[in-house]
């Protein structure tokens, strides 16, 4: 088994026999992390948040193309979409990472929005890494 398996599996353990499957693909993964992660929000908590989050980082950080991009364009591009998310961006997503997946999240949220999630990163324009392709 793949190491991102394993590493999803300890992170949702409920959808053990979901991410064992071989159709499960890394965005299929993504998109039930995402929706766990809205109502770990929801309900505050802060240990499953972390598992969320650190799964994602972790995928983000491979060299292998699949993983990195997998969070990019099924997680961390969809915090946006909802409040819980939103609002929680800079408390859970690393500055580093942030200014990787700005891109992302600029096609998807309007510049009033993505200026207010830049000064909690304290990111000034002109100083914000565009690197995520």
């Amino acid at each position: 088994m793949s190491a991102w398996r394993k590493r999803a599996i300890e992170c949702l353990p409920a959808l053990k026999r979901e991410f064992e499957d071989p159709e499960t693909s890394i965005y299929g993964v993504f998109m039930e992390l995402l929706h766990a992660t809205v109502a770990a929000h929801r309900d505050n908590d802060t240990m499953q948040l972390k598992k969320n989050y650190d799964f994602a980082e972790w995928c983000f950080r491979q060299k292998s193309d699949n993983l990195w991009n997998a969070a990019g364009v099924s997680f961390y591009e969809h915090l946006g979409d909802k409040t819980e998310t939103l609002e929680a961006i800079h408390l859970w997503v690393r500055r580093d990472i942030y200014t990787e997946i700005r891109l992302l999240l600029e096609q998807r949220l309007d510049e009033a929005t993505l200026k207010a999630i830049d000064g909690l990163y304290d990111l000034q324009k002109g100083k914000v890494k565009h690197s995520y392709s």
